[in-house]
């Protein structure tokens, strides 16, 4: 995202795609590092100049997560191991995780640069574990990561990464050209969050509730002891089905 952020700040038009084969400093909300190892996962960024207000920025986001779906669901036939993905184990963890079977498969991040209340630019980084091996990895990203690689069992030959990144940007193409319509009815139907009892992390603020719905600005509200909380950025920890 460095290097898509450095173009856009020379005034460089949208739609410009920087594509990374390793990251060495990649880095996902919060600050966290991104398992990066060289030749095996698409890295990449997107720079975007949309006409939107900046409380509607949550959208790319959005956008960015239902691409992933979408180009998983396209390409899966196009591939070299063809396989059927099940929609239902296709989600979003809200805000911006999608998951396979369950486990971290992709990462979307948008970041933004306004001046006063009119953006400049955006900058849409998408994470996607493609061919993602995880026998280096720490532990924790051994217990909660996924890639298609090793959902599809495909142990002798690489998936094609060209083929998925095609696929990928045909999809957020086709999303983005939706402007200024809202994608979070979309967001919603894919939503694993909702429904569910969850422990966010959200700053040093910790909240406990039924996650019972999204707003149009993607904040997440949470039906907690003392009332509705709207969430409007943070970390789902922990989430289970609500009895």
């Amino acid at each position: 995202m460095d290097v898509c952020r450095a173009m856009a700040q020379r005034g460089e038009p949208e739609d410009i795609v920087v594509v990374a084969d390793a990251q060495t400093a990649g880095r996902g909300r919060a600050g966290r590092v991104w398992f990066s190892p060289p030749g095996q996962a698409l890295y990449l960024s997107i720079l975007l100049r949309p006409k939107l207000a900046p409380r509607h920025m949550t959208w790319l986001m959005m956008m960015g997560a239902l691409a992933v779906i979408d180009a998983l669901q396209n390409s899966a036939s196009r591939m070299e191991s063809p396989v059927t993905w099940h929609h239902a184990a296709l989600a979003i963890k809200w805000p911006n995780d999608v998951l396979l079977g369950g486990k971290k498969l992709a990462g979307v991040l948008v970041e933004t640069s306004l001046t006063g209340e009119t953006l400049d630019y955006a900058i849409l980084g998408i994470g996607l574990n493609i061919n993602t091996r995880f026998d280096d990895a720490p532990p924790e990203v051994r217990e909660r990561a996924t890639s298609l690689r090793t959902v599809t069992g495909s142990d002798s030959a690489d998936l094609d990464r060209d083929v998925m990144m095609g696929a990928l940007l045909v999809a957020f193409e086709t999303r983005y050209a939706q402007l200024p319509s809202s994608p979070v009815a979309d967001y919603v139907r894919h939503l694993d969050t909702l429904g569910k009892r969850v422990r966010l992390s959200a700053g040093d603020d910790v909240i406990e509730g039924v996650a019972t719905r999204v707003d149009e600005d993607g904040a997440l509200v949470v039906l907690t002891i003392t009332g509705e909380r709207v969430v409007r950025f943070g970390d789902v920890v922990d989430s289970q089905r609500a009895s």
